[in-house]
């Protein structure tokens, strides 16, 4: 997987990125007023029984407007999904026409959503289209999300000029592996064969959809392999094998139209403000010093056992994933917070990156998670009982986890060093620097547990909770706000992107039936459930040491879930399920990412090194899984007391 986050190569660029970097900031700091306005309506009702009416309807629109007005900053940054597996197979100047590519379809992309969401703003102003309760008129929110897709589509557009320019200089020596060049064949041959298709008999094209829905899918599915494997953009790869699959179904407009539609209908949706305000809360956690105060409180409970850095670092990276949501910005912040330390007390290699690497999976685990925030919206199910149906895994994983340095520790003492007791005071001084974050994850869950917030309204307590300790502490400069500010557009604009192809991938999977198809032969093949659930944690297993958790969710969820709800699994252990099976993968020799991450950390380490440093914390996640499969009330009883 990468997400790239280009520098400007040009004055011209330089200059647009700032441009764009300041709309982006008015975009943030809207949505942060918005979250400082939900929490005034929770205190209000706390203290004084009122509300703020309707107060929903205004913060969807407003989120809607800030999200879109992030997509040309991430556009000038080309903060991009692109699946990089054969990246190392493919030549420069391969590489090169394909970065052009991407490009080009990242401009449809957005060109598509601006032109179709312009037109759907203008009936709405002709019908007087309106909000239920306070009557806002949609026409001119609709007309403001339009302009920031346009203006995204702009932006694209100077990056095509500049991927052009860069075909005409010296791209360097080696050629791309016969691999690759059949693929790029396969994709080349299908993209013109469908398109003459199209043109020239559309009638057939769309009857062949129609009384073939299942070898449609079949093709529209291997076609978005092929290209996110090519290294096109994963959004603009899952929207336009939509839109043209959706095409033979329903027409031309029908399909642009649905994908605006169900764009506009996302981006209204009031959970859509939950994921940019968790990311705000975890940005401005990082900003307040939160990771240190984890790492000295670990050291502080832990530092007296043998191997107490290995257990801290592991207790760290779960009490910082309850603030960043996140397992590879918690295995980048704990590596280089935790491997020095390590180094420099005599751990040995293996157990310092093993324990880091298997603790950072935790910050996609522990709630909140963006991870389950983005399996909610993509499947209509409940934020807060995700995360509340996450703890008890969650608990369970650093259990484990303790477990598989214990056992290593007790096989292999040398790998690390005697136990040092902990400095007079020190619990105390790291129990007193750690307290704000420990209430601020109490008041968010606990909040959503106790049904006293909705994902929405803890979400926003989260983030101004961030925000005021970041304040406190001292710690918010100019610089500091402005890299918060860059952050937090960089990940909401790429993962709203992803949000957009995968709802006209689901969209198209779902018209041609493939989930109802997939879910009969299954059950014609007359497997115990247990069965085809192995087979897809298999598969999921590997999915994820090649791929993004986002990635393989925009991917997977529309066609899987169906299938598991068929058989009679439930949402809630489904999505935890699927989480720990993608994120053993990011830790699974021979792809996982958070290896590879870890070693561009510390490039001394060897990465068999590290491979085998992480096996004992993959023989325990599997072992998670297993537990997990065999009681699923792991997931579920926590949720049923809500």
């Amino acid at each position: 997987m990468q997400l790239a986050v280009d520098t400007a190569s040009s004055p011209i660029m330089a200059q647009l990125r700032k441009g764009t970097g300041l709309i982006a900031v008015g975009a943030i700091a809207a949505a942060l007023l918005g979250a400082l306005v939900i929490v005034g309506d929770v205190l209000a009702r706390w203290l004084f029984s009122t509300a703020v009416f309707a107060l929903n309807e205004i913060i969807s629109l407003v989120f809607a407007i800030a999200v879109a007005f992030t997509l040309p900053a991430g556009a000038s940054l080309r903060v991009n999904l692109r699946i990089d597996l054969l990246a190392h197979l493919t030549g420069p100047r391969l590489t090169a026409w394909l970065r052009l590519a991407g490009s080009v379809a990242l401009f449809v992309f957005f060109a598509i959503l601006a032109w179709r969401l312009f037109g759907l703003a203008l009936r709405f102003g002709d019908s007087g289209r309106a909000t239920p309760l306070l009557q806002v008129p949609l026409a001119p929110a609709y007309f403001a999300i339009s302009a920031g897709l346009a203006a995204a589509g702009l932006v694209q557009v100077f990056m095509i000029a500049e991927d052009a320019l860069a075909l005409r200089a010296p791209s360097g020596q080696g050629r791309s592996h016969p691999v690759v060049l059949v693929l790029l064949a396969v994709f080349v041959g299908g993209l013109l064969s469908i398109g003459l298709w199209i043109i020239l008999d559309f009638d057939g094209f769309a009857e062949f959809s129609l009384l073939r829905p299942g070898l449609a899918a079949g093709v529209a599915f291997a076609m978005m392999w092929v290209a996110v494997l090519l290294q096109i953009p994963l959004a603009a790869a899952t929207a336009l094998v939509g839109v043209v699959g959706a095409m033979g179904m329903l027409g031309p407009m029908a399909s642009l139209n649905t994908f605006a539609g169900d764009t506009a209908d996302f981006l209204r949706n009031p959970q859509v403000a939950t994921l940019p305000m968790f990311l705000i809360m975890g940005a401005f956690a990082v900003v307040a010093g939160v990771s240190d105060d984890l790492f000295r409180l670990g050291q502080a409970l832990l530092g007296r056992f043998r191997g107490g850095l290995a257990y801290a670092t592991v207790l760290g990276c779960a009490g910082f994933g309850a603030v960043s949501g996140n397992s590879i910005a918690t295995s980048a912040t704990f590596g280089r917070m935790a491997l020095p330390a390590m180094a420099r007390s005599g751990y040995a290699p293996g157990l310092a990156t093993g324990s880091v690497a298997a603790g950072g999976t935790l910050g996609a685990l522990v709630p909140p998670s963006g991870v389950l925030v983005l399996f909610a919206l993509l499947t209509e199910s409940s934020i807060g009982a995700l995360f509340v149906a996450a703890m008890i895994p969650a608990l369970l994983a650093v259990v484990l986890y303790f477990g598989a340095i214990f056992v290593t520790i007790r096989m292999n003492p040398a790998t690390v060093p005697a136990a040092e007791p902990a400095a007079p005071g020190a619990t105390r001084a790291a129990l007193r620097g750690s307290f704000p974050v420990i209430a601020m994850f109490g008041v968010v869950i606990g909040g959503l547990y106790g049904g006293i917030f909705t994902a929405t309204e803890s979400a926003a307590v989260g983030a101004v909770s961030a925000v005021l300790l970041a304040i406190l502490r001292g710690k918010l400069t100019r610089q500091s706000m402005l890299a918060v500010f860059a952050e937090t557009t960089a990940t909401t604009a790429m993962i709203y992107a992803l949000i957009f192809g995968g709802l006209m991938f689901a969209f198209f999977i779902n018209l041609g039936g493939i989930p109802d198809m997939m879910s009969a032969w299954v059950a014609a093949i007359d497997a115990r459930p247990i069965v085809v659930l192995a087979v897809l944690i298999l598969v999921y297993l590997i999915l994820g040491s090649v791929m993004d958790s986002f990635a393989v969710m925009i991917i997977t969820v529309p066609v899987i879930t169906p299938i598991v709800l068929a058989m009679g699994y439930d949402i809630l252990f489904w999505g935890i399920l699927m989480l720990m099976v993608v994120e053993i993968g990011m830790i699974s020799p021979p792809f996982g990412m958070n290896l590879f991450i870890l070693k561009s950390i510390d490039r001394d380490v060897r990465l068999g090194t590290v491979m085998r440093g992480v096996l004992p914390f993959v023989t325990v996640d599997l072992v998670k899984v297993v537990l997990l499969v065999a009681f699923p009330a792991l997931a579920l009883w926590l949720p049923s007391t809500m």
